[in-house]
């Protein structure tokens, strides 16, 4: 399993189970569409953008803020 698959499980589950415990602290019960959106936030952010900003932050030789 390569780090990116790993990263991309481990954020999901991470989301998720912050979705579902910020729902119970505000809402006394789990709102299982807050949970499920969270994980799915969570798999987009991980799968997909973060290594994107990583690859194009890699292509910039000097530094982020381009000084």
């Amino acid at each position: 399993m390569n780090k990116r698959v790993r990263n991309t499980i481990l954020g999901t589950l991470a989301f998720g189970s912050i979705g579902f415990i910020v729902s119970y602290i505000l809402d006394g019960a789990p709102d299982w569409n807050v949970v499920i959106g969270q994980a799915i936030g969570g798999f987009l952010l991980y799968a997909f953008l973060l290594p994107a900003l990583a690859k194009k932050n890699k292509n910039i030789e000097r530094g982020l803020y381009g000084k």
